[in-house]
């Protein structure tokens, strides 16, 4: 077993890094001790060695409705986790470009209805169409043509 002793700030931001959360690799720290230090084991299968396959950094999901969309629920305090495919969902839409997202908007509201089922926050359709309908305009505003 090889040991680690760090800051938890340290395993968490790696956690961020690799899009892992945190209660996901608790398995791996072996104590707690005083002053948020952690005794970490590198080699126990639930410390997060490699990059989960289906995460995608919130800084490479580029430009586009989904940046957008993210923008406007961020002032509402509702952010991406390292856990959740906001992300993933969010360079679909910027991928897709504008017109797929026009043609798209009841199925990226059943991605929002989903995201807002596992989070516990309650979810109202019409809400929803107007917060894509102003993500659009703002993409289309700065111009972003893809």
């Amino acid at each position: 077993m090889d040991k680690y002793i760090a800051h938890k700030k340290h395993l968490i931001a790696r956690c961020e890094q690799r899009g892992y959360s945190v209660e996901e690799v608790m398995p791996c720290v072996i104590e707690q001790r005083e002053g948020d230090i952690w005794v970490i084991d590198v080699n126990h299968p639930a410390y997060p060695k490699s990059r989960r396959d289906d995460f995608v950094p919130k800084n490479d999901i580029g430009e586009g409705v989904g940046t957008e969309l993210k923008k406007i629920l961020s002032w509402m305090r509702i952010k991406s986790t390292p856990t959740c495919s906001c992300n993933q969902r969010a360079k679909t839409m910027n991928d897709n470009g504008i017109e797929w997202c026009k043609e798209n908007v009841d199925q990226i509201c059943d991605w929002l209805q989903e995201e807002s089922e596992k989070r516990k926050i309650p979810f109202f359709r019409y809400g929803a169409k107007k917060l894509l309908k102003l993500a659009i305009s703002r993409a289309e505003r700065n111009h972003i043509t893809k």
